[in-house]
């Protein structure tokens, strides 16, 4: 037997260290600490991706695809190994940065996504294969292969070009690009209709094919997007553009069955978990109506110059479209249990610190007026979150001990 419900306990458990160590770095703006703030932002940035989201992930595929099918020694080695290399990245990166044993881990890391993928592949069986989620979820992952390009072109452009290079950043954008806008959210949708189709809820195949069209054709002209620091020629801003707006059109057309299929959609996930998926789906429609803002080049301009606008955008979608859905689907398949109180703290946790790190953009762009002790309430906003992650965690023990209890 295959403990995906450990698996998701640990993704759980990654992702209070990752907002432990992001309460850290806001603890950077008000006192001085002994610590490179560089190297904890590798550590928090890597143990968020790589921890809670793609263990999130990769066991909700589990659960749905491969648990019936997969030897359980395979998937077992294919979890452990990456736990190892996800562990040795908290262990080097808060300490070293980019040396040689967070390097080693990082790049064993991305070994065994390869052999999650590889094992995905091998083991689907045929039935699987002519459904809009399975469809879903291989392009999820073919553009999670597709994004380690970027982590490999990083060591090429060192040795030859150097950090300061164009193609430095481009790689990384490159990298984010793909995880956050493909790789992540077509996990989340695969996952989505994985649920409905278990319940006789499917995707009209005409409907379906053109929402994959569009937005894959979309994402990959949003990649664009990246490499607007550059300030590069108008053509490129167009191709953003219509990027941008081919992929709210994808949006739409989700919407579309969402809309048709609506009470049903909320009989199957229960009212905390479809009011979950209903906040993700509405984050995913501000991302890419912000995404389709920051096309144009006077707004593209505005972003490069003001970080708080990327990092918001960046918590925009890990913390409310990618996260929410996870605690939704997650719950949903039985693999961790949801309290109230938690989940209302984490969504006030959520929209305070979006609201304190775009206010500090809006006071030099729209004029809005001086925030005072504006680092004090990003960490407390912060403290906030770590608060209703720490009561999600702690919960799935009494929710254990209940289920233990149930048995006797």
């Amino acid at each position: 037997m295959i403990h995906l419900r450990r698996h998701a306990q640990t993704a759980l458990s990654l992702f209070l260290i990752a907002a432990l160590l992001g309460l850290l770095l806001r603890y950077f703006a008000i006192a001085s600490i002994g610590i490179d703030y560089r190297y904890v932002v590798h550590a928090h940035s890597h143990v968020a991706l790589l921890g809670w989201v793609y263990f999130g992930l990769t066991t909700l595929i589990g659960h749905f695809f491969l648990k019936d099918i997969i030897p359980q020694k395979v998937y077992a080695r294919i979890f452990w190994f990456t736990l190892i290399t996800v562990i040795g990245m908290l262990l080097t990166f808060p300490f070293t940065g980019y040396a040689l044993f967070s390097i080693i881990f990082s790049t064993a890391f991305l070994i065994a996504s390869y052999s999650y993928a590889w094992a995905f592949f091998k083991y689907i069986p045929k039935y699987h294969k002519n459904t809009p989620a399975y469809t879903v979820t291989k392009y999820a992952l073919i553009f999670m292969l597709i994004s380690s390009i970027g982590p490999w072109a990083i060591g090429g452009v060192m040795a030859t070009l150097g950090p300061g290079s164009v193609w430095y950043r481009t790689s990384i954008y490159f990298y984010l690009h793909f995880q956050y806008n493909a790789w992540m959210i077509l996990g989340v949708i695969g996952i989505f209709l994985k649920v409905l189709e278990n319940h006789d809820i499917r995707m009209d195949p005409r409907l379906f094919k053109q929402f994959m069209t569009t937005f894959n054709f979309g994402m990959v002209l949003t990649f664009f997007l990246s490499v607007l620091f550059t300030e590069p020629h108008q053509w490129v801003y167009r191709l953003s553009v219509i990027g941008g707006i081919i992929q709210l059109f994808s949006f739409l057309l989700l919407f579309k069955f969402i809309r048709k299929n609506y009470l049903i959609i909320g009989l199957v996930f229960g009212k905390m978990g479809w009011q979950l998926m209903r906040w993700s789906f509405l984050l995913l429609l501000i991302k890419m109506l912000m995404q389709l803002l920051g096309s144009f080049q006077y707004t593209a301009a505005l972003v490069t110059n003001n970080t708080y606008l990327t990092i918001g955008f960046l918590h925009l979608v890990f913390l409310g479209v990618v996260t929410i859905a996870l605690f939704a689907l997650l719950e949903n398949a039985k693999l961790i249990h949801l309290n109230k109180t938690g989940m209302r703290l984490y969504l006030l946790g959520f929209i305070f610190t979006e609201f304190i790190i775009f206010y500090k953009p809006a006071e030099v762009i729209l004029n809005f007026p001086f925030l005072p002790n504006y680092n004090w309430m990003l960490f407390i906003a912060s403290l906030l979150l770590v608060i209703s992650i720490t009561s999600i965690t702690l919960f799935q023990i009494k929710g254990n001990s209940l289920k233990d209890t149930s048995k006797h």
